[in-house]
């Protein structure tokens, strides 16, 4: 299957109320998401979508968009995959006088809004030893046995003030 360069629609191929079903992968390049620090695309992203030209010159896309990703643990700091969905993806354009109409940027959109504020490689996931970072999902570490002290166990002492 070749990828394309974009994600676009032929409006002209919609004319007189037929619906056009668009299904492919487009490379994860096109949608920017270089900056992300968690998250890497893995492969291309896949669409499956449905294009309706609406009565007043509005065109509805709807479908699923899914993107494999390369992601880092926010708790252990371990690698693991997810995919990012969007199952339920519906935008619809004005496109009065437009041949084509270009969906990269929207489909972008819409799968920086389903990405996770905070990636976890499993639910129940032990995150990493606060004093030498070992990842705990392996198993436990030396640093329980050697009697050092929580940071946070200095706020058991303080007294409460009046709230004043």
């Amino acid at each position: 299957m070749e990828t394309p360069a974009h994600l676009t629609v032929d409006l002209g191929r919609l004319d007189g109320g037929k619906t056009e079903h668009l299904r492919g992968e487009l490379e994860a390049a096109l949608l920017a998401l270089d900056d992300l620090e968690q998250l890497k695309p893995a492969s291309a992203l896949a669409y499956d979508l449905h294009c309706e030209l609406l009565p007043g010159d509005e065109l509805l896309v709807r479908g699923r968009l899914v993107l494999p990703c390369l992601c880092i643990c926010g708790r252990c700091g371990g690698d693991f995959r997810a995919e990012v969905e969007v199952p339920d993806y519906c935008e619809s354009f004005a496109v009065a006088g437009a041949e084509t109409l270009d969906l990269t940027e929207s489909v972008r959109e819409g799968i920086i809004l389903a990405l996770p504020s905070y990636p976890v490689c499993k639910e129940d996931c032990k995150g990493a030893c606060m004093h030498c970072g070992k990842n705990l999902n392996e198993g436990p570490c030396g640093c329980a046995d050697t009697g050092e002290n929580s940071p946070w166990e200095v706020l058991n002492g303080l007294e409460p003030t009046g709230g004043q």
